[in-house]
């Protein structure tokens, strides 16, 4: 049982430095490609919202990777990036009521 417990207990430790490596490797990306003032407003983002700018931070990453991103973002630029991305997730929602007409509701009876 202890062994089991021992197998787990480094299993998570792994994970956890894993997760802290790759943590780090990401704050790197964004430090190359943000400017201070995109920084800050990704942080501001991330106050508000976290899982938001979680996924931000991940599409930076992978554009940065990709050779989207050559030089640093402005605040201005990431916020265009951010409202480009807010358009295309948002979809125009129309609601139509039919209505039926009931036999109670004829005109004659006026």
């Amino acid at each position: 049982m202890d062994q089991l417990d021992q197998k787990q207990l480094e299993q998570l430790k792994q994970q956890q430095a894993q997760k802290e490596q790759m943590e780090e490797i990401k704050k790197s990306i964004l430090t190359q490609i943000l400017t201070p003032e995109a920084k800050q407003r990704l942080a501001n983002i991330k106050l508000v919202k976290p899982e938001k700018a979680e996924l931000i931070e991940v599409q930076l990453c992978q554009w940065a990777k990709q050779g989207k991103i050559t030089n640093q973002l402005s605040e201005e630029e990431l916020i265009k990036l951010l409202e480009a991305a807010e358009g295309q997730k948002k979809q125009d929602t129309k609601v139509t009521f039919k209505r039926r007409k009931l036999s109670s509701d004829d005109e004659d009876d006026i």
